[in-house]
């Protein structure tokens, strides 16, 4: 099934979660934010600049949309089979959120027109009790969501751009 992974299109790259990468981040921790571990799955690409979690409150529905994230964790590290996640705006609002997904980037910079070649879609976080759909996360107002855990798989990677058909691509 696939997912609309152009989302991640001109993430402001420089801009982590001031949480960051919490090794101690047990679902009964993640204190703010949306947290949960990422397991990687497959080679990573030697043409990796990074990898990162990014939220959305609503699915982007074109290309132009992409910038309009919730939130971005840290990169991921990727020498692990695991890493563990926090992402967040200082805090997080309360409230649900709709597409919660892992991005790759290529080497390269980073800009509107390159972004389908540069991004793409690692996996996503999963409806638990229909995993043919995406899950919905819900940020309560006392504090963070965890055990988010999604599954990124660097063999299934999918391109942001083929997520749009040719109208929503506009530029």
């Amino acid at each position: 099934m696939r997912f609309p992974a152009a989302a991640a299109v001109l993430l402001p790259l420089a801009l982590g979660c001031d949480g960051g990468l919490q090794p101690g981040i047990t679902p009964a921790s993640c204190t703010v934010g949306i947290c949960g571990v990422v397991h990687l799955r497959g080679a990573v690409p030697d043409s990796t600049d990074y990898v990162r979690v990014v939220v959305y409150q609503a699915v982007p529905d074109s290309l132009d949309h992409l910038t309009s994230f919730a939130g971005v964790s840290d990169p991921l590290p990727l020498g692990p089979d695991s890493a563990r996640y926090t992402c967040c705006v200082t805090p997080l609002p309360p409230g649900a959120y709709a597409w919660v997904l892992v991005v790759w980037k290529k080497l390269g910079v980073l800009d509107a027109n390159s972004a389908p070649s540069l991004l793409m879609a690692a996996g996503s976080y999963l409806d638990p009790a229909d995993t043919t759909k995406p899950g919905v996360v819900t940020v309560p107002a006392s504090g963070g969501a965890g055990g988010v855990n999604i599954v990124a798989d660097f063999g299934q990677l999918q391109s942001i751009g083929a997520f749009f058909p040719p109208a929503a691509r506009t530029r």
